[in-house]
């Protein structure tokens, strides 16, 4: 046991680049956009899962340490302790591994349809744009993450019969949220941003002002979450699941709103992936019993 963690330990700091739990609710994500448009049929495709699942995963790692590139030296100052300013891991091999992993990504989504390559195409762009130079123009940047957070709904549709209503929704709903935790983001990474002249909404307007708009976003996906009851896209299920990550995300929000400081913000933005995690699940489940009507509603 000891002789397998020893030869595991020059592993760990790519595991630590790649964000492996970024990668899984991606995947998720990509899922629940397959589940969605297959009707929850049991005849999907195993092959085809397990394509979109290793492309979606390859792809999201491979963003999330392109980032970590780019932001060697903001993280020498927020968060020295990651795998490249801690010397773990060279620039030059972190940028090397993002490259290998995008490679993966892109040479899967073919495989999985030509709108899937077309869909990771745009993807590996809007977030290469953005670690290289979009992320300095603060919403503008925001929105290229966030676009790539809806995106993975999208991606994981265009593996099945194609793009629909509520996938749509989904994925809106998706960019919203990430909306206000990317800002709130932000407002934690004041001192860092500086350094590398990053004009986030905090530095360009101060904390306050940031953490206002984050919870105007949120407030934003939380009423766009009823939209899916009100269509009959979603079963009875989907509302008790949906409302606590409504609360959650209010509430996480609304931490950052009444402190915020970068302490606020950084619990602010842990309790929010927590509960975008369970929106994720609630899309899952709202969709696995068949659509739901207004008339439940409607019964004593």
């Amino acid at each position: 046991m000891d002789l397998e963690a020893l030869a595991l330990a020059p592993l760990m700091p790519y595991l630590r680049l790649m964000r492996p739990v970024n990668g899984f609710m991606a995947s998720v994500a990509a899922m629940i956009g397959l589940l969605i448009t297959s009707r929850l049929s049991p005849d999907v495709d195993a092959v085809k899962v397990a394509l979109l699942l290793a492309s979606t995963f390859s792809l999201s790692s491979s963003s999330m340490v392109m980032n970590d590139y780019f932001d060697r030296e903001i993280d020498a100052v927020n968060q020295p302790h990651r795998p490249i300013p801690s010397g773990e891991v060279g620039p030059r091999r972190a940028l090397a591994f993002s490259v290998a992993l995008m490679a993966v990504g892109l040479a899967l989504s073919p495989l999985i349809s030509l709108e899937a390559l077309a869909i990771a195409v745009l993807a590996c762009a809007t977030f290469t744009a953005y670690n290289g130079r979009l992320k300095r123009y603060g919403l503008v940047g925001n929105a290229c993450v966030s676009l790539c957070v809806a995106l993975t709904f999208v991606y994981g549709a265009s593996a099945r019969r194609g793009i629909e209503g509520i996938v749509l929704l989904f994925s809106a709903m998706a960019f919203l949220a990430n909306m206000s935790r990317e800002i709130i983001k932000g407002i934690a990474d004041v001192e860092g941003d500086k350094v590398r002249g990053v004009r986030t909404l905090a530095i360009s307007h101060g904390p306050r002002v940031a953490a206002e708009v984050a919870y105007a976003f949120t407030v934003s996906a939380v009423a766009l979450s009823f939209a899916p009851i009100g269509l009959g896209y979603v079963n009875w299920l989907y509302l008790p699941v949906v409302l606590v990550a409504d609360v959650g995300l209010l509430a996480s929000t609304l931490m950052a709103l009444s402190s915020p400081t970068a302490e606020g913000a950084v619990k602010s933005k842990k309790l929010m992936l927590i509960f975008m995690g369970l929106a994720l699940i609630a899309f899952m489940i709202g969709c696995a019993q068949g659509p739901m009507s207004l008339e439940l509603f409607k019964r004593p």
